[in-house]
Order: C-alpha cells, then sequence, then structure tokens
C-alpha cells in the first residue's frame, strides 16, 4: 500500500467563484434568514456535547452511477435497498451534478473543491492532481485524522496524485490477471475493496478516522457477480448495468453493518455518491466521456449524520461535487481555512426549503484535447441547463429530463444570462490556477495509454486556426468518436489489424484528427509497419509541432531504427517544450548508455528520478548508471531501496549483482543473480552472468549449466556459445562439440571482442588437434581482432 510524500505547506486560496449580483442578493437573503449564523460551530458543539472529539468520516464515491437508476431518486425497478435507506435517515440531494463526465476530474473536485478549470484534470490518464493541490484527506491528517482510501480501478491509481494525505492509499491491483493494460479495464470488484476497507477501519475504532472506498463495478463491462447475473441478463444491456449498481449497493450494506455492530453509527458520518452517470445508448452514447447531459451529470448525493435535524431530508436545490469539500468539513465541525469552488451544504440541509438559485458547472474536453473539436460547457440550475456548444442548447429539465427539446431559440434572453455566467464562471474559477502536473508514469503505461487514445501528457486547450472560424460541433462527430473509441478496445485486446482498418476509415471523415493519428502510428509500430508508424507521427507533427506525444511517438519509432541521433534531437525539443517530461528523459539516458556514453546519461536519468521519485523503473535506470559510472556507494544505496520495497522488481536484483561484482564481493553477486533467476528464469544477461561468474569461482560444472541455458534463452546471442565452449574446453568436453559452438558464436559475433574469443577458442581447438597451421591462423585473426578494440570489452552493467 502507498502513502503520500510529505510536501511543503501550500497557500491559501482565494475565492475564484464570481456570482451575478442577483444570485449574491439571493445568498445574502437566504443565510441572513438562517438562525444559525454559524452552522458548524453548533455541530462542533453537538460532538462536544457527545464526548466525540472528533466525528469519523466515510465517503463512498460509485463509480458510472446515474441518479435516475437508484430508488429513493425515483427509480421503483432498483435494487438499492441501502442507499435507499441512508436517504431516508438522512439527507438526499435531487439535483446533484457532477464537474465532469470522466471518473478522474470528477475525483479531483470531490477531493478539492474546486472545478476542473482550476485543478487541471480535464481528461483520465493525462495528467495529475498537482501536489500544489490540497485534497480533503490533506485536511483531515492534519486535523488528526487517520486516513485510508480503498480504490477500485487502475483510473484512480495513485500515480494521478489523489492519493496526496492518505496514510494508506490500497490501489494494488493484481497486474498479472491483465494481459494489457488498459486504463478503465483494470480494476477489481467491490467485495475486494470494501474487503480491504473492513480490515482496515478494524483497526481504527479507536481514533479518528477518515474512509474513502471506490467501488468500480457499475462500469462497463456490465457483469454482475451471480446471482445478479443470472437474474438480470434476461432483461438486456441496461438490466445488466443496473445488476453492477445492486451488487455496488450491497457493498454500501456491508459497510453500514459494520459500523453498526461496531457501535460507530452514531459518531460516523457517511456520504455516498455517484462521480458520474453512463449513457445506455442515449443520444447515441452508449457509455460516458463526451456529451454532457443529464444521464452523465446527474448523480445520486446521500449524507447520512447522527443529528435529528437532518433526518429524512431532501433538498431540491442545485448543488455540485465540489460541494462535498466544505461540506463534510463543515459537518465534522472543521473550519474551512482555505476557500474553495465549493460551498458548505449544511445552511442547505438545515433549511431545505429556503429560495435557493445555485448552478452547478460542468465540461467535457475528451472532443478537443483528444479530437480537435469543439469542447462542451454546461451551466445546470434545477430547472434549466444550457451547454455551450458551436450550436448551443437550452433544457427545461422539468418539463424535458431526457433532453429531447432544444428551447433554446424559445428562451433566448434566459440563455444569453445564462451563457455570461458560464463564461464568467470559467474565467474567474481558471485564474492564477497551477500548471498541469504530469502523471507518474512509467514508460511503457504511458505508451499504452497513448495507443489506447490518451494523450499521455498535459494537453492545451484546442482553438481554430482560423479565429473567426468555429470547432467542429460533437454533436457532428459522434460516429467518428465512436469509430476511434471502438478502435481502442480492439487494439486493448491486441486486435491490431481490425483497430488499424477502424483507424483509417475515421481518418478518411476526419484526416486532421491528431489522437487517431497517434492511435494508428501506435498501431502500425505493434504490427511491425515501422515507415508507416512514423509516417503518422510526422503528420502530427507538420499539423502541430508542439504535440509532445508525436515528438515521443516518432523518437521511440527511430530509436527502433538506430537513429539515436534524430532521438537525442527530438527529445530535447521535447524538453525544451516541457522541461518535466519524463518520457523524453528517459529516452536521453537510454540513448547515451546505448552509446557507452553514461557520464552523458546520468543527469537525465537522475532528472527522471527527481520528477517521478516513486517510479522504481527510473531508480533502477539510474543505479545502473550509477554503476557505469563508478558511483557506486549511490548505486548501493539505491539498489537497497528498491529491493526492499520491491524484492522482485524486474532487473533489481540483477543490478545487485553487478554492482556486487564491482566491489569483488563475487559470492553476494552469485546469490543476487541466483535471486533474479528465481523470478525471472529467462532473464538472459542474469543467466550469462551466473555462468561468468562461476567459472571465475572455478566451478566449471555450474557455469556450462547456466551457459547451456543462456544459449537455449537466446540462441541468437554469440555470448552463451563461446563462453559455454570456454567452459567446455576447461572441463575436456569433446572437441567437435566445442568447436562447433564457437563457431556458431563467431558466426553470430558482431564486435571485435568477442570474434577475438572466438577465435581464441578456435586456437585452443586446433591446437589440442595438433593442426599447427590452422592454429597459427586463427591466433593471427585473434590479435587482429584485439587490436581493432584495445584491451576487448568487458560485458558491463545493462538495462533492462
Amino acid at each position: 500500500m502507498k502513502a503520500s510524500r510529505p510536501k511543503p505547506r501550500k497557500p491559501l486560496v482565494p475565492l475564484l467563484l464570481v456570482l451575478s449580483v442577483g444570485l449574491v442578493a439571493a445568498l445574502i437573503v437566504l443565510f441572513a434568514s438562517h438562525r444559525d449564523k454559524n452552522p458548524g460551530k453548533t455541530l462542533h458543539r453537538w460532538w462536544a456535547e457527545r464526548s466525540v472529539q472528533k466525528p469519523n468520516l466515510v465517503l463512498v464515491t460509485l463509480d458510472t452511477t446515474r441518479a435516475d437508476h437508484i430508488g429513493c431518486y425515483g427509480d421503483p425497478d432498483a435494487r438499492t435497498p441501502a442507499i435507499d435507506a441512508l436517504a431516508r435517515r438522512g439527507v438526499l440531494f435531487a439535483q446533484a451534478a457532477t464537474v465532469a463526465p470522466l471518473t478522474l476530474p470528477a475525483h479531483s473536485s470531490i477531493m478539492t473543491g474546486f472545478y476542473p478549470t482550476y485543478h487541471g484534470v480535464r481528461l483520465n490518464g493525462t495528467t495529475a492532481l498537482s501536489q500544489e493541490q490540497t485534497t480533503l484527506a490533506e485536511v483531515l491528517s492534519r486535523e488528526g485524522y487517520q486516513t485510508g482510501a480503498f480504490i477500485g480501478a487502475f483510473v484512480l491509481d495513485g500515480r494521478w496524485g489523489l492519493n496526496q494525505g492518505f496514510g494508506v492509499y490500497d490501489d494494488q491491483f493484481d497486474m498479472k490477471k491483465f494481459k494489457r493494460l488498459d486504463l478503465a479495464g483494470v480494476q477489481r470488484p467491490g467485495n475486494e475493496v470494501m474487503d480491504s476497507a473492513l480490515r482496515w477501519l478494524e483497526g481504527q475504532k479507536d481514533r479518528p478516522f477518515f474512509a474513502w472506498v471506490h467501488l468500480y463495478d457499475p462500469h462497463s463491462p456490465y457483469e454482475p457477480p451471480e446471482p445478479l447475473l443470472s437474474e438480470f441478463r434476461s432483461r438486456g444491456l441496461a438490466a445488466l448495468y443496473d445488476g453492477e449498481i445492486a451488487f455496488a449497493d450491497q457493498q454500501v450494506a456491508r459497510l453500514v453493518s459494520w459500523l453498526d455492530k461496531a457501535g460507530l453509527q452514531r459518531k460516523t458520518i457517511l456520504v455516498v455518491l455517484g462521480d458520474h452517470g453512463e449513457g445506455l445508448g442515449s443520444h447515441g452514447e452508449g457509455t460516458h466521456g463526451y456529451f454532457l447531459y443529464d444521464y452523465a451529470l446527474h448523480v445520486p448525493l446521500v449524507v447520512a449524520a447522527p443529528f435529528g435535524a437532518l433526518r429524512g431530508v431532501r433538498v431540491d436545490a442545485q448543488v455540485s461535487l465540489v460541494d462535498v469539500f466544505p461540506t463534510v468539513l463543515a459537518l465534522a465541525g472543521i473550519d474551512l481555512k482555505a476557500r474553495v469552488h465549493g460551498r458548505s451544504l449544511l445552511p442547505l440541509m438545515l433549511h431545505p426549503q429556503a429560495p435557493e438559485t445555485g448552478y452547478a458547472y460542468s465540461e467535457s474536453m475528451t472532443p478537443n484535447l483528444q479530437f480537435g473539436w469543439s469542447a462542451l460547457h454546461s451551466l445546470r440550475s434545477a430547472r434549466y441547463k444550457l451547454i455551450q456548444a458551436p450550436r448551443p442548447e437550452l433544457y427545461d429539465l422539468l418539463a424535458d429530463p431526457g433532453e429531447e427539446t432544444n428551447v433554446f431559440d424559445r428562451h433566448r434572453e434566459m440563455a444569453r444570462e445564462m451563457a455570461v455566467q458560464l463564461d464568467q464562471l470559467m474565467a474567474e474559477t481558471s485564474r492564477g490556477a497551477p500548471a498541469p502536473e504530469a502523471a507518474n508514469l512509467d514508460k511503457e503505461t504511458v505508451e499504452r495509454l497513448a495507443a489506447l487514445g490518451y494523450v499521455g501528457t498535459p494537453a492545451m486547450h484546442r482553438k481554430a486556426a482560423d479565429s473567426s472560424l468555429l470547432l467542429a460541433d460533437p454533436k457532428d462527430k459522434l460516429e467518428v468518436f465512436t469509430a476511434v473509441q471502438r478502435a481502442g478496445e480492439l487494439m486493448a485486446r491486441d486486435e491490431y489489424p481490425l483497430a488499424a482498418e477502424a483507424l483509417e476509415s475515421a481518418l478518411q471523415q476526419e484526416p486532421a484528427m491528431p489522437q487517431a493519428r497517434l492511435m494508428l502510428g501506435a498501431c502500425y509500430s505493434d504490427l511491425g509497419r515501422k515507415r508507416e508508424a512514423k509516417a503518422q507521427f510526422d503528420r502530427v507533427l507538420k499539423d502541430d509541432p508542439q504535440s509532445v506525444q508525436g515528438l515521443i511517438g516518432l523518437a521511440n519509432i527511430l530509436l527502433e531504427q538506430g537513429r539515436t541521433d534524430d532521438v537525442v534531437t527530438l527529445c530535447k525539443r521535447t524538453l525544451s517544450l516541457d522541461e518535466r517530461n519524463t518520457q523524453a528523459c528517459a529516452l536521453l539516458g537510454d540513448v547515451y548508455v546505448r552509446q557507452h556514453e553514461p557520464q552523458k546519461a546520468l543527469p537525465y536519468l537522475e532528472k527522471a528520478v527527481e520528477i517521478q521519485p516513486k517510479l522504481t523503473q527510473n531508480r533502477l535506470n539510474l543505479a545502473a548508471c550509477l554503476v557505469e559510472v563508478r558511483q557506486l556507494t549511490r548505486a548501493e544505496a539505491t539498489l537497497e531501496g528498491i529491493v526492499h520495497d520491491h524484492p522482485r522488481f524486474p532487473g533489481v536484483q540483477f543490478n545487485l549483482g553487478v554492482l556486487l561484482e564491482e566491489q569483488g564481493r563475487p559470492r553476494e553477486a552469485r546469490a543476487a543473480y541466483a535471486a533474479e533467476l528465481a523470478s525471472y528464469p529467462d532473464h538472459f544477461k542474469a543467466r550469462f552472468n551466473l555462468g561468468k561468474l562461476l567459472a571465475g569461482l572455478g566451478d566449471w560444472p555450474g557455469s556450462i549449466s547456466q551457459m547451456r541455458e543462456a544459449v537455449r534463452i537466446a540462441p541468437k546471442r554469440p555470448e552463451g556459445y563461446l563462453f559455454l565452449a570456454r567452459a567446455l574446453l576447461e572441463e575436456r568436453a569433446p572437441l567437435d562439440e566445442v568447436q562447433g559452438l564457437a563457431e556458431t558464436g563467431l558466426s553470430l559475433a558482431q564486435t571485435p571482442d568477442l570474434r577475438a574469443l572466438g577465435w581464441f577458442l578456435m586456437a585452443d581447438v586446433f591446437n589440442r588437434r595438433h593442426q599447427a597451421a590452422r592454429m597459427n591462423e586463427a591466433l593471427a585473426k585473434a590479435r587482429m581482432q584485439v587490436s581493432n578494440e584495445k584491451g576487448g570489452s568487458r560485458h558491463a552493467a545493462q538495462r533492462d
């Protein structure tokens, strides 16, 4: 389990949300009407009177859960008794809206109280929540709470920044279960998440805790466990979705039952909410993340607290998920020192009938950042919703909950006023926002996310090249979007030929779509069509010379072609655009190591670790380079740290073995190589180095055994044949076998040192056969190779 790293104290953030004069006046009237001028302090006294120093806080987020598929929100067929019961004994917010129809942006707003315009997380997988942001867990940790998070999907893995402030962040997914990385597909069922949460809670009964439980089950694919699967399957896809919600509700019931049995219900505040909804075919959208209709934005929000005044309350006012942060603190009696975009909902909870005219902001940046079309922004009240697009939309949600009739032309004045509000809100809430932060991703993860349609790096809002023209309306591009989304699913299943066909078809309709070209480039690369892959990245860079993902994609292609000078140029250009791009740093380090220039590689590998200190592969790459430059003390400390954290991490024991050999500790090196091979039996370099080491220790039978395995593992590598031949000579093996191995090794050898070894072995064989002329000829060839390679070259530490 991961814990967040300490960081400097963050400055207070000013209130950025600017309200209209009318709305400000309405809020003044509202708050003036409250008899209790500071409900937070009242609750603080309430807790004190019950000898509760700090109430426990539990937040359950239901991924991909629409409000209208929950019983207490009006669905008579819903199987959600636990959530419905919480609504009866707590507060139900009838008009809660998410900030974005995507998991990571929505949760970033829940945990910070800021809209995406400020926290900068606009898509899944592209950026991390900046360390400059303050999370709910950080505030509560400073207030003395034990903090634990239990995560159901890789999309919320700690590398995207939401682990800040959590003492325990349980995002440990068994990646062996998944053949390929898929941001949305790597998940674990809700019962396992809740098992982990309840185990942690058992140890927290006697001290205040904040637990966040993320249940991902309602997300596609819809595969509820038995007996729910059999029960819901016959009713179609939407019913299976309901079955997943029913399963998530069962996990909520387990949590409520545990609180009851532990005697903590009267000391605990429980918040249950959805992060966004699901299309299920409405408006042509099968899942979510594209449009801003209510199936994606309207989410459940239920708060259950042990206050009689907050029992069975329904709030019909418009609220937003950014309100969760300040509301949880208010319920706990904690003063919110920093202002955020959200507001405490406690006054509305105590006075649900008070007049209220609030708005909720939402956005969909997927069409813009990934496809180059117009972004979508919306402003929602309890009755009306404006969707800002090239062809704007206005819906009367009371009369038309399915948003089938656009009434923009009928209510132009209202739409104009809402548009002004929306523009002001976006301008003010983005003012002073910190720069987006790159996610803490390894090379494989970044490449995989890019291949599946994620930008993989902070992206800027795209604008039309000609300011007089509008970007395409996403409503007109749904078919293209669906095709690209389908291609990503095919790539996740390694069906690259079909994925390439889908992308080629999409690009015929939309030739300038950067994301499809990036995906097609990755697809061609996996199919071995390197020239065509390069052409796709070239086209992306022609249209956008500052496309970081295009630069990195092209650099990877050129690295495979051995064009290292061009790779260096591309990576340095990338760093001029994004100085903290770890992909570029890692590639530069890789290039210089390949060129046997470890001193040049070192600063780039150090930079990669500085940017992503928790990324184990970066640390391992740095350690291997430190061995090369003979900074053995630093290398040893780095490797020991990795062994302590991840003793079976690929390559760590191998590199430790190399280090120990450099330090003259052969027996410890032998143990390290053996440990690497125990986990990864086909690791050629570990097998080969162990065979050489055993030869040096005089264990020729052991060396022969290892070298035979090395030849089996890598039949195209000359070293195994040559060193096996050498060991067999020491053991007086049949000369025909030795000569055959030496000849095979020579035929494969590309470097002077290996050729020299091969000819020396042949000379030895000819000497033992008493063939003096052939012996002298072989020695002459060996000496010529030695002269070509002064002193030969030894096999040093190499990174995997």
